[in-house]
């Protein structure tokens, strides 16, 4: 990595995983990564290893940009009665130490939807965050499938 820095075919680096967030701290402390890239929802705040506790704060004491994926949770977590897209982005983009995000789209449509949700975004309150987080409490398991992939 060092060496393709030096030659300027990397400009920045980073890690990024899906099941273990003491991995990726670990890498962060170990290393000085630019960025990492991690899976950071509303509902893995109820996982019994959430991302947002563990990596977060490393990644603020280290200097590095956080990139939240997994926003939606492949849009299960946009089902009625649990979030729209406004509270699901709106809750990783409120997370202290979490930068930008990124969330997949299947059309054109859903791309400007997402967009638009980008844009209009405002800084959610605890009150929002704590009714969002109470949402997603039971049905955290099928919203986080993504960290159990190999």
């Amino acid at each position: 990595m060092e060496e393709a820095k030096e030659q300027g075919i990397v400009k920045f680096s980073g890690i990024t995983g899906h099941h273990e967030p003491d991995i990726i701290a670990e890498g962060l402390r170990r290393y000085p990564f630019d960025t990492t890239l991690v899976s950071i929802n509303a509902a893995d705040k109820h996982h019994p290893r959430p991302f947002a506790p563990t990596v977060l704060p490393v990644a603020q004491q280290k200097n590095v940009g956080v990139i939240g994926m997994k926003i939606p949770a492949y849009g299960k977590l946009l089902q009625p009665g649990i979030l729209n897209m406004e509270e699901a982005m709106g809750y990783v983009l409120s997370l202290e130490g979490v930068h930008c995000c990124i969330v997949a789209t299947e059309s054109v449509e859903m791309l400007q939807s997402n967009v638009r949700v980008a844009q209009t975004f405002q800084q959610l309150t605890q009150q929002d965050m704590g009714a969002i987080e109470e949402k997603t409490a039971s049905v955290w398991q099928e919203n986080t499938f993504f960290r159990a992939w190999t």
